[in-house]
């Protein structure tokens, strides 16, 4: 089970309107996402719970931790690992949705993470999906059962999961009946640019 090892609220807070769950990436953790949540996330966002679940397993790639183990990045080894990971990250989002009594649960996940938060499309629960950096790996008997509507972001000079992911999956979601919209941006690669966390954040206001 996952835990809420950084739970932080928006500094302008009247009443909970929005749950963001961030998703980190391959070898982080919970708590380097937490440091973009309490600088920038919580100024910008508001009557927002931010969570910042820590992935299930370490990572054998320094201290960090990791969604499910990553070696070639075939199809079949993601696709393997979601349908291990997947289950436990929505038993988390299910006992989020219960703690908090909010319908309007958001994901937001960088690499990895994203490549999780892309899966719970095919649970329901979920509001708004934003994707950095990620790969959708459609399950080939599976239904997607959330109405969420999906942002991607992508940086052109990704070296680490190629550009190319971006528009294949935008193209694959728009096919599913997905609500989904494609930003990109020049001269970032592996990361997310201020301007990307402005355009997600405009995404989730909306």
């Amino acid at each position: 089970m996952l835990e809420n090892n950084f739970v932080i609220k928006s500094e302008k807070f009247e009443k909970l309107e929005r749950v963001l769950i961030t998703l980190h990436g391959y070898g982080a953790s919970g708590e380097d996402f937490a440091q973009i949540g309490e600088g920038f996330l919580s100024k910008k966002l508001s009557n927002t719970v931010f969570l910042f679940p820590d992935a299930p397993r370490s990572c054998p790639i320094g201290s960090g931790k990791q969604w499910f183990d990553l070696d070639k990045m075939t199809y079949d080894e993601l696709r393997m690992g979601l349908d291990e990971s997947g289950p436990v990250l929505y038993e988390y989002i299910k006992s989020v949705l219960e703690e908090y009594n909010c319908t309007n649960i958001n994901l937001a996940g960088f690499s990895q993470g994203a490549i999780m938060a892309f899966e719970m499309l095919y649970y329901p629960g979920i509001t708004k999906i934003l994707a950095y950096s990620g790969i959708f790996v459609p399950p080939k008997e599976k239904t997607i059962l959330s109405n969420a509507s999906v942002l991607i972001v992508h940086g052109e000079d990704d070296d680490v999961v190629p550009y190319k992911n971006a528009p294949w999956g935008y193209q694959n979601l728009k096919k599913l009946g997905v609500n989904v919209e494609l930003r990109n941006f020049n001269d970032i690669g592996h990361s997310v640019s201020i301007e990307g966390w402005n355009c997600g954040i405009n995404f989730l206001n909306k």
